[in-house]
């Protein structure tokens, strides 16, 4: 569990929202996997000071959950999983999460893709827990410039667009920031999970099957290993990835 806002606690554990068989036949109809990673850790996660677009760099532990998740991914491609193109938040966390991927797949330089910027929470940017809790006890309304969910999702689903134009519509790997997938998330789960509902991990995989419609979610907050199994299984069922 970890704190929210004015200091609700809220889960942080994996959810399968589709079984890797039902994945693939989304996937078999034409759609394409699209997974959206989490940056590394930086030393604002760990005092929960909101980072919005501020350009803080991973800490230690960031870079070493970075290299791990770039070794997992690395680990699907051995059981015949592709990953063509890598896109990144220009943001610098996500940047140097990504370029570990990149660099452990060998596939050249992520592509740097604005869409996949983290949400503006204007005024409360760059302050702590107690601080917005202070400052703005009545949160995002009373801040009154921040990047609703809503438009943030839509951003996103832009987003997923611009990233399958990349990958030419082959598997494709986001390596972006939690309040943007969280936004995402709520709106393709109709709020079950997401903003207010959940968080998501530093270097965790959240899967959606896109390029038909709006995207389907199918995997939210999977972590290292688990990740891997999933998306293998989903290859395993006939999909190909």
């Amino acid at each position: 569990m970890s704190q929210f806002r004015h200091g609700r606690a809220l889960p942080t554990s994996p959810y399968i929202l589709v079984s890797p068989q039902l994945a693939a036949h989304y996937l078999l109809e034409g759609r394409v996997l699209v997974c959206l990673i989490r940056h590394g850790q930086t030393d604002w996660n760990l005092i929960k000071r909101l980072q919005g677009r501020e350009n803080v760099p991973l800490n230690e532990a960031g870079r070493a959950q970075a290299a791990g998740i770039a070794r997992v991914i690395a680990g699907t491609r051995k059981n015949g999983v592709s990953f063509p193109a890598v896109c990144t938040s220009p943001l610098s966390r996500a940047v140097d999460t990504a370029k570990y991927i990149t660099g452990t797949l060998g596939i050249g330089e992520p592509a740097v893709l604005g869409s996949l910027i983290e949400r503006d929470y204007g005024s409360l940017s760059g302050l702590t827990l107690a601080e917005r809790k202070q400052l703005f006890p009545g949160g995002e309304r009373q801040a009154g410039n921040v990047e609703t969910v809503p438009a943030a999702a839509a951003r996103m689903m832009t987003a997923i667009d611009d990233m399958l134009d990349v990958s030419g519509r082959r598997t494709v790997i986001g390596v972006t920031h939690g309040g943007l997938i969280n936004a995402a998330f709520s709106r393709l789960t109709s709020g079950e999970i997401g903003t207010g509902r959940t968080l998501t991990v530093n270097c965790s995989i959240s899967c959606v099957a896109a390029g038909i419609g709006e995207p389907l979610p199918l995997a939210y907050n999977l972590q290292n290993e688990g990740a891997a199994l999933y998306i293998t299984k989903i290859l395993l069922c006939g999909a190909e990835l």
